[in-house]
């Protein structure tokens, strides 16, 4: 048996006896009206899920399709998505998607997104998404390999959207498992709970680092607990002197 299939066998022995019995809790409590309980419930294994399929050869179409869902569970979370009936039915029903896609991608090998397209266009309709500020050119990622090590310079000020944090998925995702991933925030002003959590959702498989945090990024970092996924340096120089001590 190859690790690819290896992780395979896990990741789905750890959906059928962990994951899923989780969502069906979360799911029972937003259905019976315990809205921040059952998202709060949710929010973990979706989170889980998201980062190990990014990682599975084959799988990749369920990790972006689940990191959609999880951006909508928080809008839902947050108040930016109002807490109505029809929204939460649309919520239940975009979570039982992602199983019936990496189901769908363990049979097939590729997905019919017929269905899962037409969830997602519910959830951008119901988070109002017609454009607006997540249609804002964004100016990205700089990466350089570097001593052994991926750096990933963000060149924007702020990092707050969802087409921020793909970009910053797309641009680890650049580096192979297991190697070294440098954060270079020097340039950022402010940078979201959101895009922590995309960057811990990737510190299992990577080994990730930031440097150059600024005293608004570093409040976040600090106040959420990142720290403890994280390690942090005053700056780029600092983490390859490290290195070489």
């Amino acid at each position: 048996m190859s690790e690819d299939d290896a992780l395979v066998d896990e990741f789905f022995s750890e959906v059928n006896d962990k994951y899923y019995p989780q969502v069906l809790e979360g799911i029972e409590m937003l259905e019976g009206g315990n809205v921040s309980e059952g998202i709060e419930i949710l929010s973990r294994p979706l989170h889980t899920i998201k980062g190990v399929t990014g990682f599975m050869t084959g799988f990749e179409y369920a990790s972006g399709f689940t990191h959609k869902v999880e951006d909508f569970l928080k809008k839902v979370q947050s108040g930016g998505v109002e807490q109505s009936p029809d929204n939460i039915t649309l919520l239940s029903r975009a979570v039982n998607m992602i199983f019936q896609v990496v189901e769908q991608l363990k049979e097939d090998g590729v997905p019919d997104e017929t269905e899962p397209n037409e969830v997602l266009e519910k959830i951008a309709e119901a988070s109002g998404s017609g454009g607006g500020d997540e249609a804002l050119a964004f100016d990205g990622v700089d990466t350089e390999e570097k001593n052994g090590a991926l750096v990933l310079r963000i060149k924007d000020a702020r990092v707050h959207f969802a087409a921020q944090r793909d970009l910053l998925t797309s641009a680890i995702l650049k580096a192979e498992p297991g190697s070294k991933v440098l954060l270079d925030l020097s340039r950022v002003l402010t940078f979201n709970s959101a895009a922590w959590d995309t960057v811990v959702s990737y510190s299992e498989v990577f080994d990730i680092a930031a440097a150059g945090l600024c005293p608004a990024c570093k409040e976040v970092f600090f106040s959420w607990g990142f720290d403890n996924n994280i390690p942090l340096y005053p700056d780029e120089e600092s983490y390859f002197k490290s290195m070489s001590d």
